[in-house]
């Protein structure tokens, strides 16, 4: 299978609104990476990477960063009237504080965890997405026929995500709404989308 797929991206909303964003606990032992669908475990809450067979609210959204393979779901998260006891800084030294044996020596612009992932909320189906184009593992030039089609979504080899046309009736969970107006159409372009309503994970 060829790597040609990309981090998908929000490009705009319908609305005109901004992007609606949310940040809610990480589920143990995930490592996706930005720009791939996730959705909310049933179970204890935590987001994790899209299992890619849920179909019927199925997807929360795009993940906006990085999982950090926490040990435990939410590892740390603050909780109401107790302080944020996460893992703390990402980079850092445990025991090189003067004075302090327990305290972490933070590097400058280190960034921080508190048991939580970001995400682009695509439950309104109201923000417009960005991704590649392909066709069962090969990519494929987007063609004005694809705009106003539902497909699915495929996982690649490079752990990122590509609209697949091979997967259409049950197993689509976006509409193409335009081709990329930025780029000249070529295999694996990127095509703009959102999310179907059926699919859509919603959130309180």
């Amino acid at each position: 299978m060829a790597n040609f797929s990309i981090p998908i991206q929000p490009v705009s909303t319908i609305s005109g609104n901004d992007f609606r964003e949310n940040r809610i606990i990480e589920e143990a032992s995930q490592t996706f990476f930005q720009g791939v669908p996730v959705q909310v475990n049933a179970t204890d809450g935590g987001l994790q990477v899209w299992d890619g067979t849920t179909i019927a609210a199925g997807l929360a959204g795009i993940s906006y960063e990085a999982a950090s393979n926490l040990g435990t779901t939410g590892a740390g998260a603050p909780q109401v009237f107790t302080p944020v006891l996460g893992a703390g800084a990402v980079a850092g030294t445990f025991g090189t504080v003067p004075n302090q044996p327990n305290a972490k020596n933070i590097a400058h612009g280190a960034p921080l965890n508190d048991g939580r992932c970001g995400l682009y909320e695509a439950a309104n189906g109201d923000t417009v997405f960005c991704a590649a184009i392909g066709n069962a593992g090969s990519a494929v030039t987007p063609t004005a026929q694809e705009v106003g089609v539902a497909y699915g979504l495929t996982a690649d080899s490079n752990g990122y995500w590509y609209v697949d046309i091979s997967k259409t009736g049950g197993s689509a969970v976006l509409r193409i709404t335009q081709l990329d107006p930025r780029v000249t159409p070529a295999p694996g372009s990127p095509v703009f989308f959102v999310i179907l309503p059926a699919s859509s994970q919603v959130l309180g």
